[in-house]
């Protein structure tokens, strides 16, 4: 068994990192807008790399732009399989400070205290940021997708939207090829665990007052993109009854769709939380309409039921089709590295609570190759997320960071983690 306290990590340095990263992409009042591989992100990164050097860690970058640091064992073998843990460093736009940040923050804080403590683990520990998790090119989790190979044919020259840049062009712009995107495929075999933290993006712990989650689960995930089509024309000269208004049939759409979700029960959520209006001018009837829809469900039978009903709500409309950006199976977390963070916490007094995730994390990833996987959540004050106002105490970052420190541990010295099948 572990000691206890044999690992004591440092709150006001994981403070200070989590202060420090919020100021790449701040906008006051507006929140972060540090998507994925923008100035402020490249930026953020090139900081994020000389913090986990400072901290001792081996770092390099691979062909999807991924950031891997890493602690090989002091005595032993190199190539032992490795227990990795990390998030993501973009944001949405007008995000919150601690989405992704603070699961990288928390990493960094964890290895940083398991280094100074002179643990001589049996394996390589490592730190992966991921690249584009939030999905502000065309799909999310690219970058732990692309780890393993995982990426859908022709995803990296497709983009969100008219204007916009896509994966392959912004790979371009920092010197990477992504025709070699296949340089950074790595082996399941490579990784014994991979551990994240992150802010819960619900109000559940809060109401709770409990400052651990232990995940259990994420739930199914779909996004589809809705493209209507009508025909421009002037504002002023066109008659009500001669027009082809694409935003008017996209609006009967949204309508159409919510109450289509709404009836598959509790159970499933779905958000039309992006649209585009081409031409956009205030004195042209919209020729045309883009939307992205997102679908999460727990049974992945309530998921396909209504997205049966939305297709058919689409293919009813004239001149509008519907297309997948991305599906994911909901996974369920290792129940060996469950029981790992649940005695994590029970040896140090912490409250703890199992729940499900309805959002989406590259956590879910690592299930699909049958390596071991555990989230830990922290609270979010008021459970806001994706937005300015997006908060947690610092005690309760300084926890979670605990927990994932002595859990790291604990998996390292072969407890409780259960073999792959």
């Amino acid at each position: 068994m572990m000691a206890k306290a044999t690992v004591q990590i440092q709150e006001s340095r994981l403070r200070q990192d989590l202060l420090d990263l919020a100021r790449f992409g701040e906008d006051p009042g507006r929140g972060i807008t540090r998507t994925a591989l923008n100035d402020a992100d490249l930026a953020a990164r090139q900081w994020f790399k000389e913090r986990m050097r400072e901290a001792g860690l081996k770092v390099h970058e691979d062909a999807a732009a991924n950031l891997i640091g890493r602690i090989d064992p002091a005595a032993g073998p190199t190539d032992r399989p490795c227990i990795a843990t990390g998030s993501h460093i973009d944001t949405v736009v007008q995000g919150g400070k601690f989405d992704g940040a603070l699961g990288i923050c928390t990493s960094l804080e964890a290895l940083r205290a398991i280094r100074e403590s002179g643990f001589a683990l049996p394996c390589p520990l490592e730190l992966l940021v991921f690249t584009d998790e939030e999905g502000g090119h065309f799909a999310g989790t690219f970058g732990s997708r692309a780890m393993f190979n995982l990426l859908q044919e022709g995803e990296m020259e497709k983009s969100r939207g008219a204007g916009m840049s896509s994966l392959a062009q912004d790979l371009k712009r920092m010197g990477k090829d992504p025709q070699k995107i296949y340089q950074g495929i790595r082996s399941p075999s490579e990784f014994r665990a991979f551990l994240e933290v992150h802010i819960e993006q619900g109000p559940v712990l809060e109401s709770m007052d409990i400052p651990i989650g232990i995940v259990e689960g994420i739930v199914h995930l779909g996004r589809y993109l809705i493209q209507v089509e009508g025909k421009a024309g002037h504002a002023g000269t066109t008659p009500m009854h001669l027009r082809d208004d694409a935003l008017v049939k996209a609006a009967e759409i949204i309508t159409a769709v919510n109450e289509a979700v709404r009836s598959g029960g509790p159970e499933i959520v779905g958000t039309i939380g992006e649209i585009g209006v081409h031409p956009g001018v205030i004195n042209v009837i919209p020729g045309e309409v883009e939307m992205a829809l997102d679908l999460r469900s727990m049974k992945e039978a309530t998921l396909a039921s209504v997205k049966k009903k939305i297709d058919e709500i689409v293919h009813s409309t004239d001149n509008a089709k519907i297309e997948t950006i991305l599906t994911k199976g909901g996974v369920k977390m290792d129940p060996g590295i469950m029981e790992a963070i649940e005695l994590s916490c029970r040896q140090r007094g912490i409250p703890f609570h199992r729940m499900w995730s309805g959002a989406g994390h590259d956590a879910m990833t690592f299930p699909t190759q049958h390596i071991p996987t555990g989230m830990i959540f922290v609270p979010c004050v008021g459970g806001e997320s994706h937005c300015p106002n997006e908060d947690i105490r610092f005690e309760d970052a300084a926890t979670g960071a605990q927990v994932l420190a002595d859990t790291v541990v604990r998996l390292a010295l072969q407890e409780f983690l259960h073999p792959p099948p």
